[in-house]
């Protein structure tokens, strides 16, 4: 079990209770934003969402624990289960003291506090996470506004983010479309499959479309060694690929002029990915500007 799991059991533990799935998101978003845990890169990340902050790698791992038996199988209220109440306190006994004495310092702080006074609170200190907010009469008086991005030809890579923190990053940038270019859209990575990626896409208001001719064919992808033997298939890619691809390029420089769009691949450095010589392409038909978030 991962340590952030063990985490959420500890949190459960300190509770007590039932907590509504509103108050346990809440809590566990403080704990990213006001313990020592939000040092920890392993620990869940959060986007704006129908209820303020959210994770929906959080939700996806408390499936599992409610799959496994640790947590009861209540939709409405989440709360540990008494037939495995001493496995869980094995599993809590597990966790650095660090990550228990940030559990303590949340609920001491906030365990006070009703539902309606720990959203207002949240909310007012953190208003990024209400912009998609349903919760109208709980938003802050003068609620922030998620921008819209300048026209660009925008690309980003996932890799190192988890897809909480891949959407809040392309949300906080103002981008309302992704079009995915990779040839494969498969991922070992939760939420990065086509399918995931599409869905989560939705749920957050953006468009999602894939373009596999954009992509290069994983059979060109082996013995990556190093940076020169990238650029020698980016480089096959420029000028073997891309002149056979008029058409899809055209297709993505008139969704970039029409809404903020943005090519997503794997690789976090654009100088190892074929969508920095796509970028140029497009750039080059639209007179629009190279920008990778």
């Amino acid at each position: 079990m991962l340590i952030r799991q063990k985490t959420v059991l500890a949190l459960l533990s300190r509770a007590n209770k039932p907590l509504s799935r509103i108050v346990f998101v809440k809590l566990a978003f403080l704990l990213r934003q006001e313990t020592d845990l939000g040092k920890d890169c392993s620990f869940y990340d959060f986007v704006p969402y129908k209820y303020g902050p959210f994770s929906f790698a959080l939700y996806r791992e408390l499936t599992k624990l409610r799959h496994d038996g640790y947590v009861t199988p209540n939709e409405k209220h989440i709360a540990l289960c008494e037939q495995t109440v001493g496995l869980t306190e094995k599993k809590i006994d597990e966790l650095p003291a660090a990550f228990q004495e940030a559990v303590d310092k949340v609920f001491t702080r906030y365990e006070r506090k009703s539902q309606a006074e720990l959203v207002k609170d949240v909310y007012a200190r953190y208003p990024w996470y209400a912009t998609n907010s349903e919760l109208t009469n709980w938003l802050p008086r003068s609620p922030i506004r998620a921008k819209k991005a300048d026209p660009a030809v925008y690309t980003a890579g996932y890799e190192g983010k988890s897809v909480d923190a891949f959407f809040d990053h392309l949300l906080r940038k103002g981008i309302r479309l992704i079009v995915d270019v990779r040839a494969n859209p498969v991922s070992r990575h939760y939420g990065f499959s086509k399918k995931q990626l599409s869905e989560i896409a939705k749920r957050l208001g953006l468009g999602y479309r894939h373009m596999p001719n954009l992509g290069i064919p994983s059979k060109y992808r082996v013995d990556l060694t190093d940076f020169d033997s990238y650029q020698r298939l980016l480089k096959m890619y420029e000028q073997e690929r891309l002149p056979r691809l008029e058409d899809e390029i055209d297709e993505v420089g008139n969704l970039m002029k029409e809404m903020p769009t943005v090519m997503m691949c794997v690789e976090k450095d654009f100088r190892y990915c074929h969508r920095s010589r796509l970028a140029d392409a497009v750039s080059r038909k639209t007179d629009l500007d190279v920008k990778h978030i």
